[in-house]
């Protein structure tokens, strides 16, 4: 029977730091903002239906975490 569960990922946008630089981060004049994609948590989540969190782990192999719903 498939369950839902959540599957926590780092955010590709700002590599699960949770900012982003408003251009080159090496440039010294760099600023950072929160990033609009995570709202500055740093992860995203998503929510699929699996068998279980072994079946899930094979399809995010990136991801950080996993919670059953």
């Amino acid at each position: 029977m498939k369950m839902k569960i959540k599957i926590i990922c780092n955010c590709p946008e700002c590599d699960g730091y949770g900012t982003v630089a408003d251009r080159n981060s090496n440039d010294p004049d760099a600023k950072y903002r929160g990033c609009n994609e995570c709202l500055g948590s740093g992860k995203i989540s998503y929510v699929d239906a699996y068998e279980s969190i072994t079946d899930a782990q094979d399809d995010y192999p990136q991801a950080v975490g996993f919670t059953y719903l």
